[in-house]
């Protein structure tokens, strides 16, 4: 069941809260209230909207009801509202929501029993179990690594808080609540203690753990930790007997701040943006639940709140550096999550090349640094928001991104090795048949990105561009057939071609080919494939047929003997030593189980 309701939305945010460390919120005084602005995200005709979950680029997640007063998870993204309910469930609730626009959470079966669910890229639900688990439950799905976390149940009925396939059990808790990890790796969620007291906990990334205690409030029904930001910035929310929920936000300085919506029953806070900004939903005095974003403001004792870079990236290609050192150390893919790039180029510096990344790497890539320019390809235009603080090795940084014109002026060429490879570290060379421009780069793990760019600005490819990919081993020895690749308007869009190869070092079949160069004088050599170990022999014939000479090449293994350290090679003379005369050859290759002839030529 989807409905689609178009809105538009106010984009987020200039004001990051940055600090570094954890710290045990302990405060005695009465919390004071944290200054935000807020603003309203509501539906039309939706009287019910639990916003839940956010992303980077103002889209959001979270529950509502159908019109059967179901409680069924809900998308808000580019403005399009949709719902979903997984087959058969008693109800389907959304808690996370990544800048692929991935949703994730659980649904409760027929039988009362909960199931995590994960709303993949092709809009499908599907079930996701913890292995070995009893029940699964889904609050946070990781932009970085794409690991899911939350908590699950086991055969006990005992509560585990879990991140990726890590289960995490608080010492001594008779109950552990998991809810969101952020990049660091760092966890948070709740535990019951042996006197059944709530408490908060982070799980920091080297295994200790950090609570989180609010003293003013002894009589607690509950305390769950929501979020935490790559700044170490917590959101959670607490309920104490005869009192309402409330929701707070406390920085890693250990200052506690309560977040209150002005005129609200109930204020929930469910996540806190990498800028600092708040989402979630309160109650209003007419029973509505109303989704919403806020956005804070400094607070009148001075609190730092660190700095921010908000800019504007086009549709296509954009060259920006990125202003602010990140809490957490920035890569490649962490810059393509962060703008949602199907492509980032760096130019190595050393090496005088350009070196490419695309999403469907082995790795994380290179490393993103200060005062350094990167080229990001985007499918449609973004506001980016960039937080951190300021670098230490640039001098004078160039953030915005350039005016770019619509012309492809850099371009990818990525892909795989199919299959187990014989060699490590074979390179991969593609020459534009049309240009005769050359990219070029190493594959490791099977993997390959070469990247062209022109930082003029002027095209570097066409569709309709025919390129011609080889692959070669450390020594320059060719090891694959020749690839013929076809750009098209879709890899121009995406400003990136990606390929399969399969066959690396081992030919399809065995083949004899020109020797070069041709005509001669006084040598040449004759390249040929190998498509299996065999003992090889090639025959030289002059023009009546007569046999010149037998080159003896012995035993040699399958593969691809081209250039002139494996070729064949002749002197150009007969088999007593005597240059042959001007003419035509020809010469023969035989297998035993392969034998094929071509025609050269001699001229002096």
């Amino acid at each position: 069941m989807n409905h689609y309701i178009k809105m538009k939305l106010p984009l987020f945010i200039t004001l990051i809260i940055c600090w570094t460390g954890y710290a045990v919120a302990q405060v005695d005084a009465e919390t004071p209230i944290a200054d935000y602005t807020f603003e309203t995200i509501e539906v039309p005709g939706v009287d019910f909207l639990e916003v839940t979950a956010s992303n980077d680029f103002g889209d959001y997640a979270g529950n509502t009801r159908s019109a059967e007063e179901k409680e069924v998870a809900f998308t808000l993204i580019d403005g399009v509202f949709k719902i979903y309910d997984f087959l058969d469930s008693q109800k389907t609730h959304f808690y996370a929501l990544d800048n692929n626009g991935i949703a994730a959470g659980h649904y409760k079966d027929s039988d009362g029993l909960y199931h995590g669910v994960v709303l993949d890229e092709n809009g499908e639900l599907k079930q996701y179990d913890f292995p070995g688990a009893v029940q699964t439950f889904i609050y946070g799905l990781s932009d970085e690594t794409g690991a899911l976390s939350g908590n699950i149940v086991d055969a006990a009925g005992v509560f585990h808080a879990f991140s990726g396939d890590l289960t995490i059990t608080f010492p001594g808790a008779v109950a552990t609540y998991g809810d969101f990890v952020n990049a660091a790796g760092a966890v948070v969620g709740s535990y019951i203690d042996a006197d059944g007291m709530f408490h908060g906990f982070i799980r920091n990334p080297e295994g200790s753990f950090t609570t989180i205690d609010l003293p003013e409030m002894p009589d607690l029904e509950f305390l769950f930790v929501n979020t935490i930001t790559d700044a170490g910035l917590v959101g959670f929310r607490a309920k104490a007997a005869n009192d309402i929920l409330r929701s707070y936000i406390l920085l890693p300085s250990g200052t506690l701040y309560e977040v209150r919506l002005p005129g609200s029953v109930i204020t929930v806070v469910r996540n806190v943006n990498q800028d600092g900004s708040i989402i979630g939903y309160y109650d209003a005095t007419d029973g509505r639940r109303y989704g919403f974003v806020g956005r804070p403001t400094p607070q009148p004792n001075g609190e730092d709140f660190g700095s921010i870079f908000s800019m504007h990236l086009s549709k296509g290609l954009n060259m920006l550096s990125v202003p602010l050192k990140p809490t957490v150390h920035m890569t490649a893919r962490s810059l393509a999550v962060k703008t949602d790039a199907t492509v980032v180029i760096a130019l190595d510096a050393a090496n005088q090349r350009f070196i490419g990344w695309t999403p469907s790497a082995p790795d994380d890539g290179f490393p993103i640094e200060g005062a350094k320019g990167y080229i990001v390809n985007l499918p449609k235009a973004r506001d980016v928001v960039f937080t951190g603080v300021r670098w230490t090795n640039q001098a004078a940084p160039i953030a915005t991104p350039i005016a770019m014109p619509q012309e492809t002026w850099a371009f990818v060429v990525s892909g795989q090795l199919e299959g187990k490879q014989k060699f490590d570290g074979y390179q991969i060379t593609v020459r534009n048949m049309r240009t005769n421009a050359v990219m070029m780069a190493q594959v490791r793990d099977n993997y390959f990105a070469a990247a062209t760019a022109d930082l003029n600005y002027r095209s570097v490819i066409e569709s309709g561009d025919t390129l011609e990919l080889i692959v070669t081993d450390t020594d320059g020895n060719i090891a694959s057939e020749k690839f013929t690749l076809k750009v098209t308007p879709n890899s121009m869009a995406n400003a990136m071609l990606s390929v399969n190869l399969n066959g690396i070092g081992t030919p399809k079949r065995s083949l004899l080919l020109q020797n070069y160069p041709n005509p001669f004088n006084p040598e040449t050599w004759i390249p040929y494939h190998l498509s299996e170990d065999s003992p090889v022999s090639i025959s030289i014939y002059d023009a009546t047929g007569g046999l010149v000479r037998t080159l003896s090449l012995g035993f040699r293994s399958e593969g691809f003997y081209y250039n002139r350290g494996r070729a064949a090679y002749w002197d150009g003379r007969n088999t007593l030593g005597e240059s042959v005369a001007s003419g035509v050859y020809f010469y023969q290759l035989t297998t035993p189980s392969f034998q094929q002839t071509r025609r050269m030529i001699i001229v002096k």
